[in-house]
């Protein structure tokens, strides 16, 4: 190992090290099997991983042109449109998913100018006028998106997180904490 490029000894260990224990089983298998899907990961067959350690690091890093080899081995096969496009990360769904009828009563509830008053992570006016947008206009950019999906996320997280843990705290302290309602923050 110590002859080996540093490029080569750093490929090692992440893929001794994160590979198997975090992409693989914690972002690979177990969510995929969590939600009954069979995943498929054709680039960790033995003959492609032996063929890719032997490659030179000149023709796995070509700065910012990501998959190099991949795409030079395909190129008679793709569209210059395909090859060529910027790579487009999986993002959660957007506004479009919310707001195809009526919000789901969880996310109105959430984004309820009381919730977000009370939780205090965000100005609530503001929030209120990006809803009113994305129900006039659905077909927003990436930045009203963004903004709606890290709003709603933040509030369902301190739902779940801080109000929720608080109440069953209160429950094993020996109170009655009842049902939390987010509108209102009242315990009934």
């Amino acid at each position: 190992m110590p002859r080996w490029h540093c490029f080569h000894r750093a490929q090692y260990l992440e893929a001794t090290t994160l590979l198997p224990g975090f992409l693989l089983s914690s972002q690979g298998d177990r969510m995929l099997m969590s939600n009954s899907v069979e995943g498929r990961f054709p680039y960790l067959d033995h003959r492609v991983i032996e063929f890719a350690s032997r490659l030179h690091p000149r023709l796995k890093m070509k700065v910012l042109r990501e998959k190099y080899i991949l795409k030079r081995a395909v190129a008679r096969y793709l569209p210059d449109a395909i090859l060529n496009r910027f790579k487009q990360p999986y993002r959660a769904p957007d506004s479009a998913a919310f707001f195809h009828g009526e919000l789901p009563d969880y996310a109105r509830e959430l984004l309820s100018a009381d919730a977000l008053r009370r939780y205090g992570y965000f100005d609530a006016a503001k929030v209120q006028r990006l809803l009113e947008k994305i129900r006039r206009n659905p077909a927003l950019g990436l930045k009203d998106n963004m903004a709606f999906v890290g709003i709603l996320s933040t509030q369902a997280w301190h739902y779940l997180f801080v109000e929720r843990y608080a109440d069953m705290f209160l429950d094993r302290a020996g109170a009655t904490a009842g049902t939390y309602n987010v509108s209102t923050g009242a315990t009934s």
